[in-house]
């Protein structure tokens, strides 16, 4: 019997296409070959709004199957979810959402999971905090009173007990974290004593780089000529431009490498 591939794409475009990012997580729900090699697919993010009706949670072609948000229950999920609720102080939305390519016909229904993570119990979200620095060197304490920044640790570890709720946490399952969003998720599947996780980072651009490029008037002219010469002479970004640590997304994207596979977007 073939083992059932699993892929969880922890994102902030999980209901609704913004850029790019939702671009190739459409692309890859209606591409035969992925829908060939991964059974099942799951987006993980947080609950951007309370705010609206049931029938809004999941976004266009979305079916909410579960919301504590609005005490709905519609799967045999719902006792582990109040349980998880109820450790972490957090709220859960779970349903799926349809894809279709309208030229060819392919279409899928990947599972989604948003986590409101407004209010998560704050001992629970420090002791992973305590674990990122210790395992990782990830500073939350620098970063923390960044919200885009911290919605995203609050989100990992809450995100971690859904998948294993869902019977999505074994050896077959692959997180993927799209950019910095999905990283402490990554983290905290990498943590997880009693799973097997594969991960991947999945860069849609790179952050630290990005940053220097804008900030700086000789933009991408003095870019591409710098790092040519650092690359001949083995320098890394923190030796040409400076310490970039007070930077969080440059913290979370170099932690990529405690991943098993970093990967990134093409034509």
């Amino acid at each position: 019997m073939t083992e059932q591939k699993t892929a969880v794409h922890v994102t902030h475009e999980t209901v609704g296409k913004v850029g790019g990012i939702g671009a190739v997580l459409q692309g890859f729900f209606t591409c035969q070959s992925y829908l060939d090699a991964v059974q099942r697919s799951i987006l993980v993010g947080p609950l951007f709004t309370t705010e609206g009706s049931v029938g809004g949670r999941l976004g266009e072609n979305g079916e909410v199957l579960y919301s504590s948000i609005d005490g709905f229950v519609n799967t045999g999920y719902g006792p582990a979810f109040r349980k998880i609720e109820d450790f972490y102080s957090a709220g859960i939305v779970y349903g799926r959402r349809t894809f279709v390519d309208e030229k060819t016909g392919v279409k899928s229904s990947p599972e989604v999971v948003l986590i409101d993570v407004t209010h998560t119990d704050k001992e629970a979200i420090n002791n992973f905090k305590k674990q990122l620095f210790e395992e990782f060197g990830v500073r939350s304490d620098l970063y923390e009173n960044l919200w885009e920044f911290e919605q995203y640790v609050r989100l990992a570890p809450v995100a971690i007990a859904v998948l294993k709720a869902i019977g999505a946490a074994d050896d077959s399952t692959l997180i993927v974290s799209h950019e910095f969003m999905g990283m402490p998720t990554a983290l905290a599947g990498i943590l997880e004593p009693t799973c097997d996780f594969g991960t991947v980072f999945y860069a849609h651009e790179v952050a630290t780089m990005r940053r220097i490029v804008e900030k700086h008037p000789g933009h991408d002219t003095m870019f591409y000529n710098v790092m040519k010469l650092a690359h001949n002479e083995d320098l890394y970004v923190n030796e040409v431009f400076g310490d970039q640590d007070s930077y969080f997304k440059h913290s979370l994207v170099g932690a990529s490498k405690y991943c098993d596979r970093i990967l990134a977007v093409g034509d």
